[in-house]
């Protein structure tokens, strides 16, 4: 269990990340913040030492989004869109070998 540098409390436990920026600078290091429930602190700790307490964790709580980011980027949202957006780059590149406006190299053969 995590201990409180203040109050060496171990009654703490983990605390959502501030924004994207922290979020991807923690996750990179390999940290969490935590927050003590004796004195308030919040302190950041090494992610490693709650290895047995990790969950499915969402895109939103992945970049660490909160209020109206968090609800406009649900999980739903960005897997729709991507998908959505390969569908689209899919049937436009039908189209586009199929009217002829590029050629794949793979479609032409070398004569001997």
């Amino acid at each position: 269990m995590m201990n409180c540098p203040n109050c060496h409390s171990e009654n703490t436990r983990r605390s959502r990340r501030r924004g994207l920026r922290e979020g991807m600078a923690l996750r990179l290091k390999h940290q969490a913040p935590y927050r003590c429930t004796e004195c308030g602190l919040r302190f950041i700790a090494s992610d490693e030492a709650t290895a047995a307490d990790h969950h499915w964790v969402s895109i939103a709580d992945y970049l660490g989004l909160i209020g109206k980011q968090r609800l406009a980027f649900s999980d739903h949202v960005i897997l729709g869109g991507l998908t959505s957006l390969l569908l689209g780059l899919s049937i436009v590149l039908f189209f586009a070998v199929a009217f002829g406006w590029i050629e794949p190299s793979f479609l032409h053969r070398n004569a001997p």
